[in-house]
């Protein structure tokens, strides 16, 4: 028996589990080495002290009940998990069996052995798991998948009650160009300070959630309507508008909102989407717009996206071609060039002109593909008219710039075609040309190395266009018809006019206007120095066959 006692006392000591004797009232009378390392203690810090001591405080009520009803031989023995608290604060995770013994020599004559596993590192990872499934890595936010659980259960829960959920859906305006131009650990660091203030403005039980690259939502509870909803999200949207230091430039961020209210009906993808429609609206109004959701956008967005397969399809048919409008020197009213304008004779609908889907093009990433086909079919324009010696100028996006390289397709296009690079112009328009990326910047810089004229387009339309100047590439100007329209005033725009064409000859740039209708136009443009034009006066954009070229 002595020898058992002892085989009892090395395993019980040297065992790699922890191992615990707790008398009637959950005081330890023996604890291991593996079960006192679990506390950070020494085995003699931890007997005669009771359990409750080193339970976390959450789990104590049912650990002292479980231990009764064991005590009360409801059942032999139990297993659960719970948590300890270490000697450091720290909270250990196991998972510990229990078991009553009987012993009726002693006193008192009921113990209780526990085995104790350590399961803390097998917790931390589970959470660790749960975290990326639910959680956004880079700013701690819930996910999409965490935020779609909460709106069901917030729609749920608000079935019957005179309050409702709305979603806030917030897009950051101008994210890529802070991605694009600082890098994307800055843009990286403008997020995760987008979400604290976001988090910071919201109400408790709020849920904030980023669901994409720059897009967070909002997911409010107990709202009474709109007019609640849209209090807070102007509440967030002044939060985010505070200036910020990004790599040393400072720059203050503003979103484009889509607010949306839960109905009797909704479900979470319907209000989700809802939110998400009202957003585009904002963002295509302009920067730091709040758009409260109805069901008229819902009809446009559903048009947008017909208008969009539609153009998929054209793109694949051929339904898109390409219209020559008359670029002349205005001294003498010959055409030094003709601009490419797409247009798409859509089988239903007729003739459309580009305002009807370029900016939906923009948004389904297509205008890649209608410039490229633009540019191939200008550059054999050109071989197909040997005898014309001027120029074509196309249309270039913000988004053919960059990743795009529109660089790499000019140059495709004109060594196909056998033309000149230098009667090939490419005009930005000037909204577009302010934006530019890095990336964007050096496809410019690439575009006037193969010989291409760079134009601003619409030039005094935006805001910094001499900045732009300077800073670009520029070869010429074509100066927005917003200005041809106030030609003659006598005020400002007679003297805008004259004084943008004195830059542009100064600064040795090709000098055009645009929009020029009537003969008074004209004569007032020569006036003020502008030396090459278009405009219905000269003639409308037509048709390659009606030009009457050789």
């Amino acid at each position: 028996m002595d020898d058992d006692a002892g085989l009892f006392r090395a395993t019980f000591h040297d065992s790699p589990i922890g191992i615990a004797i707790l008398d009637e009232v959950g005081h330890y009378r023996d604890v291991n080495r593996a079960f006192a390392h679990i506390l950070g203690l020494e085995p003699s810090e931890v007997v005669s002290r009771n359990f409750a001591e080193f339970t976390h405080p959450d789990d104590l009520p049912r650990d002292i009940e479980l231990l009764s009803q064991l005590a009360r031989k409801e059942f032999p023995y139990y297993v659960t998990q719970k948590r300890y608290l270490t000697s450091t604060g720290e909270v250990a995770w196991v998972r510990i069996t229990v078991t009553r013994i009987e012993d009726a020599v002693r006193t008192p004559s009921q113990y209780f052995i526990a085995q104790i596993e350590d399961v803390t590192e097998v917790r931390k990872a589970r959470e660790a798991l749960e975290q990326r499934a639910m959680y956004d890595a880079l700013t701690g936010l819930a996910n999409r998948a965490l935020l779609m659980d909460r709106i069901a259960a917030g729609l749920s829960s608000h079935a019957d009650r005179a309050t409702t959920v709305a979603l806030i859906f917030l897009d950051v305006d101008d994210f890529k160009m802070v991605n694009d131009s600082l890098g994307h650990e800055a843009g990286d660091h403008l997020l995760t300070i987008l979400a604290q203030r976001i988090q910071g403005a919201v109400r408790r039980g709020d849920t904030v959630a980023r669901i994409g690259g720059d897009e967070f939502v909002i997911l409010l509870e107990g709202v009474r309507g709109p007019g609640d909803a849209e209090a807070l999200a102007s509440v967030i949207t002044r939060a985010v508008q505070v200036p910020v230091t990004i790599s040393d430039h400072e720059v203050v961020p503003t979103v484009s909102a889509g607010l949306a209210v839960g109905e009797p009906d909704s479900t979470a993808e319907d209000l989700l989407r809802d939110a998400d429609t009202a957003m585009y609206s904002a963002k295509q109004s302009g920067h730091a717009r709040l758009r409260i959701y109805d069901t008229k956008l819902r009809e446009i967005a559903v048009s947008k996206l017909e208008i969009e397969e539609d153009l998929r399809k054209a793109l694949r048919e051929g339904e898109l071609r390409v219209a020559y409008q008359p670029v002349v020197n205005l001294l003498s009213r010959e055409a030094m060039g003709y601009e490419a304008l797409v247009r798409w004779s859509h089988p239903l609908r007729g003739e459309l002109l580009p305002e009807e889907f370029i900016a939906i093009a923009e948004q389904a990433n297509l205008v890649v593909a209608i410039g490229s086909l633009v540019t191939h079919e200008a550059c054999d324009f050109l071989a197909r008219h040997r005898s014309f010696a001027g120029k074509v100028f196309i249309n270039a996006s913000p988004k053919q710039l960059g990743t795009a390289s529109l660089a790499h397709t000019l140059e495709v296009a004109v060594s196909e075609s056998d033309v000149a690079p230098e009667r090939v112009c490419v005009e930005v328009g000037e909204a577009g040309m302010i934006r530019t990326s890095r990336a964007a910047d050096s496809d410019l810089d690439s575009i006037r190395e193969l010989g291409h004229p760079i134009i601003l387009d619409d030039f005094g339309s935006g805001s910094g266009a001499l900045a732009t100047i300077l800073d670009k590439p520029v070869s010429g100007i074509k100066l927005s018809d917003r200005f041809t329209r106030r030609l003659g005033d006598g005020a400002t725009g007679d003297k805008m006019s004259r004084g943008i064409a004195l830059l542009a000859n100064e600064l040795g740039l090709l000098a055009g206007i645009k929009g020029l209708e009537t003969e008074a136009q004209l004569a007032i443009a020569i006036h003020h120095g502008w030396t090459i034009g278009q405009g219905f006066l000269f003639g409308h954009p037509v048709h390659e066959a009606e030009l009457g070229l050789a």
